[in-house]
């Protein structure tokens, strides 16, 4: 008779897989023994597989339950590509997808069915789910289950009580950012007996993690700037960028468009067409750069982002570092980089402030007090920021860095001084907008053009400058690095990449009445 730890490395290696991650092959045989099971891996370290082997390993049903539609998205298109036998039912999908999708559960052409935590409330849906014989629910970022937890969704709460409605199936919880208060209270909502328990260790190797504290006058200006040439590195991107609030991302977005980069705005005001439209211009690599609150990302796995920057201190470490987490998910070296301003400190101390006077908020603001002071002692501590991130989770393994490892440890070189980082001049209200070219001009900003194509090496041409700024240039002829960023679309990236070749251009070509004397 086969086992199940047979079986287990039979399924592996059909879905192409050679070798198993720490912890992923123990939870793959707890599930298929019916054993109940806690998963607590990093950001990018193989949960989902731990329930998908098992769920298609029998022709039972296995319900994956997961807060965004773009996780569920994600994996269902790769293992439908596949030809596993996957559904989802989201809120996104027309009547008639989601029809079709419940036919698929209902006769038993799927194995797997991913769904979010409000379905359960559908009538139709509980129906079909009565009429299958479920040994497995996932529950994917179980987190959300604890009221201690950084992202506590009141939805989850009634997960328990649906598992005794479907029978009591096998339970897997899973999540990245569990403390273990955390992990406890999402075993006993539950119910779960001598679950396994797996912990895979919470080190990302090819992550390093600087905190750039700026303080004082000019700071968001500083910080901006800093981000700006942080960007300016092909190496550090694609990139994530995440903001405090919607205005602020649009801001920072169209900020960073100005300086010749492909930045796209995310947050939850957009209509769900757009961020649909920015997301996938993000993931096929249209777009490097996204530039977001906290809505977007959890779940999504797109491999190859070398950079995860907040501007925004987030609310607690455990965001922070789900966050920074999706960056390098290839495994590649990647940068996670805070830009801390103490005003951000100040913007969560009255957050918790105004929560103190609500009685019925009084778990949350307790919460929130707890949040505040872990990262506060993370943005401000002298010690390695791996290992303070890995204490705060609970593994006290000393980590091993693949590369640069923190601004503690390594000297922080690869980004400019915020204290003395050029900035660019905001334009006054009512200033002279740039003269307009003259015939004189006209061969100066054709060079300009001309030169542009080649620095722009096959990507589009505004993401070195706009005509109106190679106009500017032409009609004012900057003789130095300060002339030249005082033009509007010239900002610290671009005299850092291009000044010199364009000064040089601009010395070519010399005024008429230059020329004449």
């Amino acid at each position: 008779m086969i086992t199940a730890g047979e079986k287990a490395d039979s399924l592996l290696k059909e879905l192409g897989y050679e070798h198993w991650r720490t912890g992923q092959r123990e939870a793959v045989i707890a599930a298929l023994e019916g054993r109940d099971s806690l998963i607590v891996m990093p950001t990018g370290g193989g949960k989902s597989l731990c329930y998908q082997l098992p769920g298609l390993a029998t022709e039972d049903l296995t319900i994956v339950v997961s807060p965004l539609i773009a996780l569920m998205r994600d994996q269902w298109q790769r293992l439908t590509a596949a030809g596993q036998p996957v559904t989802m039912i989201s809120s996104g999908m027309d009547e008639a997808a989601t029809w079709s999708a419940l036919d698929d559960v209902r006769s038993g052409a799927a194995r797997i069915v991913y769904c979010a935590p409000e379905r359960f409330a559908s009538r139709a849906f509980l129906d079909v789910l009565a009429e299958r014989k479920i040994d497995l629910l996932a529950v994917d970022e179980a987190h959300c289950v604890s009221e201690w937890g950084h992202d506590f969704r009141p939805d989850y709460l009634r997960l328990p009580q649906i598992a005794e409605r479907l029978g009591r199936p096998t339970v897997m919880a899973c999540t990245a950012t569990a403390t273990k208060p955390v992990a406890a209270e999402i075993a006993s909502r539950f119910g779960m007996r001598e679950p396994l328990q797996v912990r895979s260790g919470f080190d990302r190797p090819n992550l390093s993690f600087d905190v750039v504290a700026l303080e004082g006058k000019g700071s968001v200006a500083r910080r901006q700037a800093v981000l700006e040439a942080g960007l300016a590195d092909p190496a550090n991107r694609p990139a994530i960028v995440y903001c405090g609030t919607r205005k602020d991302t649009d801001e920072v977005a169209e900020t960073l468009r100005k300086e010749g980069v492909n930045a796209l705005a995310y947050h939850a005001g957009l209509e769900s067409e757009r961020r649909s439209e920015v997301q996938h211009r993000f993931m096929s690599g249209e777009a490097e750069v996204i530039v977001a609150t906290n809505a977007f990302g959890m779940g999504v796995d797109k491999a190859n982002v070398r950079s995860v920057w907040h501007v925004t201190v987030p609310t607690s470490v455990e965001a922070y570092y789900q966050e920074a987490g999706r960056a390098g998910r290839d495994g590649l070296p990647a940068r996670a980089v805070m830009l801390a301003m103490k005003a951000d400190l100040g913007r969560l101390v009255r957050f918790n402030e105004q929560r103190a006077g609500d009685p019925e908020l009084a778990i949350a603001h307790e919460r929130g007090w707890r949040a505040y002071h872990a990262v506060k002692a993370f943005i401000y501590g002298t010690n390695c920021r791996r290992q303070s991130l890995l204490a705060h989770f609970g593994d006290h393994t000393a980590g091993a860095p693949l590369e640069r490892c923190c601004d503690v440890c390594d000297m922080l070189d690869w980004l400019p001084d915020p204290e003395t980082i050029a900035v660019r001049k905001p334009a006054r209200a009512g200033s002279t907008p740039a003269p307009d070219l003259t015939a004189a001009d006209s061969p100066l900003f054709e060079a300009l053009k001309a030169w542009r194509l080649t620095a722009a090496a096959g990507k589009p041409a505004y993401t070195v400058a706009n005509n109106k700024t190679l106009a500017a240039i032409a009609a004012l002829r900057p003789a130095s690095a300060d002339a030249l960023i005082s033009i509007s679309g010239v900002g610290p990236s671009f005299i850092a990449k291009f000044a010199p070749e364009v000064l040089a251009i601009v010395a070519e070509h010399p005024t008429a009445l230059a020329e004449a004397a």
